[in-house]
């Protein structure tokens, strides 16, 4: 089988961390070749040339798209960045892979979704958890329960990491930025979300660690599709301890199952825990490896995370932002998307 000809589109923190790593491993075995890397910084993109040897570099992905044969596309770029990639992307039928939050405008993922629907690509939004070694037995053990009620809990650190996410116009807050890993897993394991309603806690001036604009705390609160609920409570607040707390629940009719990427306990007892200490980010290389046998296939329907369905985990994180901001107004996902995705 040939290799799958990837391109990779945004070239910052997380795709040096995670997912180029991930894709060089599947290229060692034959399964990938880098064929285009672009990036608006010519210095970013010599480094990271310099390391993994692609075919072609580019600083507009317009020339990208128009002079090389890609089978698909890496984008990861911050969601205020998005122009019109995947719309090119779907028009050529390349595979795409967008690293979340898709964008901040959920108008522009509908229309975005028409493309992809229309072109039929394999699509896939990196919702990590998803492929997290505990999350497929959580689900297998839910499917035996009857469950009521979810929460999470995210408590960690105030402290900035890039400057776009430190931002709330530029990344939508933490909730959009990093919690909607927390409530995809909950729509994988759940079903999807029709209504959120959310009390956020606003951070003042002189209580911000330069260059962050965040809220302190989002207190949000789901109903599902199915007769359950789920809340959220995440803050960054702990900035000058090294702890943080980060765990998601389960609540089902006698049962409590709390999970976490190497351990599903169910009522304090361990259910299912990984037979080997997993390697670092070792969720992103079983993403990647999933998504490029989908590719190889040509079947959009293998990943777990497909870029149309996804639409639902946006809009409830989304839909938690509208919900504060009006004074914890009650939001109908429907009435912001005009969408029914499912999945």
């Amino acid at each position: 089988m040939k290799p799958v000809r990837v391109g990779c589109i945004g070239l910052g923190w997380i795709t040096q961390r995670a997912h180029l790593p991930a894709l060089a491993a599947l290229a060692e075995e034959g399964q990938v070749v880098f064929q285009a890397f672009c990036d608006k910084s010519d210095e970013t993109l010599r480094e990271q040339a310099a390391i993994y040897k692609p075919h072609s570099t580019y600083t507009d992905h317009h020339q990208m798209f128009a002079e090389q044969e890609l089978d698909a596309v890496y984008l990861c770029i911050p969601p205020t960045a998005h122009t019109d990639e995947v719309l090119i992307a779907a028009d050529q039928g390349v595979a795409l892979f967008v690293e979340k939050p898709q964008t901040l405008d959920l108008a522009q993922v509908v229309e975005f979704n028409a493309a992809i629907e229309k072109a039929g690509i394999v699509s896939q939004v990196g919702f990590v958890y998803r492929y997290e070694p505990s999350s497929a037995p959580t689900l297998e053990l839910l499917q035996q329960r009857t469950p009521r009620h979810a929460q999470i809990q995210n408590f960690y650190s105030g402290q900035p990491i890039r400057y776009w996410t430190s931002r709330y116009e530029l990344c939508g807050g933490s909730f959009v930025e990093n919690t909607i890993h927390s409530v995809d897993l909950l729509r994988y394991l759940l079903g999807d979300i029709e209504a959120v309603s959310a009390f956020y806690v606003e951070s003042l001036p002189d209580e911000c660690i330069e260059p962050m604009n965040l809220p302190h705390v989002y207190n949000v609160n789901y109903r599902f599709k199915g007769r359950l609920t789920a809340n959220a409570s995440v803050s960054r607040v702990m900035s000058n301890v090294p702890y943080s707390k980060r765990e998601i629940l389960v609540i089902s009719d006698d049962s409590i199952i709390e999970w976490n990427p190497q351990k599903v306990t169910e009522n304090g007892e361990v259910v299912w825990k990984a037979k080997e200490e997993p390697q670092s980010r070792g969720a992103f290389f079983s993403q990647a490896r999933a998504f490029i046998a989908a590719v190889q296939a040509g079947d959009p329907a293998m990943p777990r995370s497909p870029y149309v369905p996804s639409l639902n985990s946006l809009a409830a994180v989304l839909g938690a932002n509208s919900s504060a901001e009006s004074g914890g107004e009650l939001i109908l996902l429907s009435d912001l998307t005009g969408a029914n995705a499912q999945g």
